[in-house]
């Protein structure tokens, strides 16, 4: 095997795979990249057996082959070396050589025969997607997944196709088991997913990754990222790379019957300025666990953080809001997050009482929705 290929197009490429690469694993294969050649590319691989990327770029091959090397050593090597073209060779004992002008490097390599296979796909298989609601449903429900290991259901975003008033919808729904956020997009379809799938929250972060700059320039059509989906993995491309995720296996639970339905106590306020205030007395919120206390009354929300150990906090701000008094508790962080991927000026709270879950929504959107549980108070 051997090639050459321009630096700054192998630095990219390793810089692409190093999110995946697993440096702390029982299977050392997977530290490796997986690199490949055709006749005027090569191809980079990695994965942690949940989740993949492959992308190509182009290269004078002048023996074809494959090799598997440490991506984080090659990521920090093509870093330091002169912005000039690079010399690959691989050698019979699965070593590999790199050169580039006076630089060498003789780098350990292991079997390219043991890198683990990508379940297949063929082109037949996959279906549009525009890249900017993707990319915004992604961003507006992964933050709620569960960490919990135990709970593997809820680690994931839950992407599913119905029908709302004749339209065709993909909805994408998150949780932790304490909070919810749910998108519907109208006007999108794909087939398989009357079921519903949960793409596990790695998987969809990389997706996240690879479309990030696909938003389309000022006149140009909307760009569009390919979709994949078989029994048991969901394939995304885009210009070239491709990034697999398995899905995750279970049911994801009943989220609609949580969705509070008489919660007749409607405020408004501005999200930036809730924002800022919850981010002044959270830093007096105890560190366990307690959660921030709301007085709503007419006008006016009082939002108050204690901590036996730092002290307390207090502060007042403007809603729009005439209904009865109530004083309720959630954790200061939960709607921080929802906050955060809400893009609207003002927000809507929906409460009924101290124990109820309080639902948020952005005054002037339709299709999200974010719930969070109350705490005792």
């Amino acid at each position: 095997m051997e090639f050459r290929i321009n630096r700054r197009d192998f630095l990219k490429g390793f810089a692409m795979v190093q999110t995946i690469v697993e440096r702390r694993t029982t299977i050392p294969i997977l530290s490796n990249t997986l690199i490949q050649t055709d006749q005027n590319n090569i191809t980079l691989t990695a994965t942690d057996l949940e989740t993949a990327i492959r992308t190509h770029f182009p290269a004078t091959v002048t023996l074809q082959g494959q090799a598997s090397v440490s991506a984080r050593k090659l990521f920090e090597i093509l870093r330091e070396l002169p912005d000039s073209e690079v010399h690959f060779t691989k050698k019979d004992n699965n070593w590999v050589t790199l050169t580039c002008e006076k630089s060498i490097f003789n780098i350990a390599g292991m079997n390219p025969e043991d890198f683990p296979p990508l379940p297949a796909f063929t082109e037949e298989d996959f279906h549009p997607f525009p890249t900017r609601q993707l990319g915004e449903m992604i961003e507006k429900t992964v933050f709620a997944t569960s960490t919990e290991e135990s709970r593997y259901n809820l680690n994931g975003v839950f992407f599913k196709a119905i029908d709302i008033d004749d339209q065709p919808t993909i909805r994408m729904a998150a949780t932790d088991g304490h909070r919810l956020s749910l998108i519907d997009r109208t006007g999108l379809r794909f087939s398989n997913l009357d079921r519903g799938v949960i793409i596990p929250k790695k998987g969809l972060l990389e997706i996240k990754r690879l479309i990030a700059d696909a938003a389309p320039r000022e006149g140009e059509q909307e760009d569009l990222v390919h979709l994949s989906l078989s029994e048991n993995s969901l394939v995304a491309k885009k210009n070239g790379i491709i990034v697999l995720t398995r899905l995750i296996e279970g049911e994801f639970p009943d989220y609609e019957s949580v969705i509070p339905t008489e919660n007749d106590k409607r405020i408004r306020l501005s999200r930036e300025g809730f924002t800022a205030c919850l981010k002044r007395i959270s830093t007096m919120a105890s560190e366990r666990g307690e959660g921030l206390v709301f007085q709503i009354r007419k006008g006016s929300m009082a939002v108050s953080s204690s901590s036996q150990d730092f002290g307390d906090a207090k502060e007042e701000i403007d809603i729009d809001y005439g209904g009865e008094d109530l004083v309720v508790s959630f954790n200061g962080r939960y709607l921080l997050d929802a906050m955060a991927v809400m893009g609207t000026e003002e927000v809507s709270f929906e409460l009924k009482d101290s124990m109820t879950a309080c639902l948020l929504q952005p005054v002037g959107e339709i299709g999200h929705l974010c719930l969070v549980m109350p705490m005792k108070l």
